[in-house]
């Protein structure tokens, strides 16, 4: 009996797996599918108070920024990134994050005889802090962070997606403020202080943006607002009336504080039980 021997042609072999690509488009680019849904952000930048000390005689000013009403703030963050899967179990892109933030750092003020001719003077009157703030806050992208993946239609070539450069966002949240430090004022007694602690909610918004280094790597440019709900983070909360002992008056202005921070986001690959794999950092 005559042996009959099977041969293989590579060309069918290649037209069959082209033809399953074309066919399948959602599913051709599961090569690269989004598996970082949670990122680990450090980073560091310059913060501004403003209260009822320095503030201007023209409390129409909607923002004051003095060399005595700045500090300094370390910032960390872990997010997770609100996305669904499709039917091939990649993750869609989406526009929205929701995580939590710590900020520490210095927060003061201080009234000197320089700024007497657009801000108030009040003997000396001044506070430094050191504080944390945690929030929790969420994130709305209107520039969404677009991986590059290619893009088949069942009928024509395949499109190639290039990465969004810098994703850029908007962000709320609320949170709590805890700091400890000393009050400080002059009289005839010469100068005066006294320390003081308080915890206080806030509210914030803000807008951020990334510059892409690699899939997992990126820089990060952020500006935030807040505003506190107690009105005691300078310990002037305007309830106490003024004395020969403590000659200062208050102003009408509630607390707030501005971040500007630039930071380092990595991205952490997702387990097989949906928790974060941090020894993904920087692959």
């Amino acid at each position: 009996m005559k042996r009959v021997v099977a041969h293989i042609n590579p060309l069918a072999i290649f037209v069959f797996v082209a033809l399953q690509i074309l066919f399948e488009p959602d599913c051709a680019c599961a090569i690269n599918r989004r598996t970082q849904r949670y990122e680990l952000q450090i980073g560091a930048g310059v913060d501004n108070f403003m209260g009822d000390i320095c503030a201007p005689r023209n409390s129409s000013l909607p923002v004051w920024v003095l060399p005595q009403t700045t500090g300094f703030v370390a910032q960390g963050g872990f997010k997770y990134y609100l996305g669904h899967r499709d039917e091939c179990n990649r993750l869609t892109v989406g526009a929205q994050n929701i995580g939590f933030s710590l900020f520490v750092g210095h927060l003061g003020a201080e009234e000197v005889m320089e700024n007497t001719k657009k801000f108030y003077y009040r003997n000396g009157i001044g506070f430094s802090s050191v504080f944390a703030e945690l929030s929790l806050r969420y994130e709305w992208y209107f520039i969404k962070e677009q991986p590059s993946h290619f893009a088949y239609k069942q009928v024509g070539r395949p499109i190639m997606k290039r990465t969004t450069l810098m994703p850029s966002y908007l962000f709320v949240g609320a949170g709590g403020l805890f700091s400890v430090g000393r009050f400080f004022w002059d009289n005839n007694e010469g100068h005066q202080s006294v320390r003081f602690a308080n915890v206080a909610p806030v509210l914030m918004g803000g807008v951020g943006t990334k510059l892409r280094i690699n899939r997992s790597v990126s820089f990060g440019l952020e500006a935030g607002w807040r505003l506190a709900v107690d009105d005691d983070i300078d310990n002037c909360n305007g309830k106490d009336e003024r004395t020969a002992e403590k000659p200062w008056i208050f102003g009408e202005w509630y607390d707030q504080y501005q971040f500007i921070t630039m930071s380092v986001t990595f991205k952490l690959r997702e387990k097989k039980n949906h928790l974060p794999d941090f020894r993904s950092i920087g692959q």
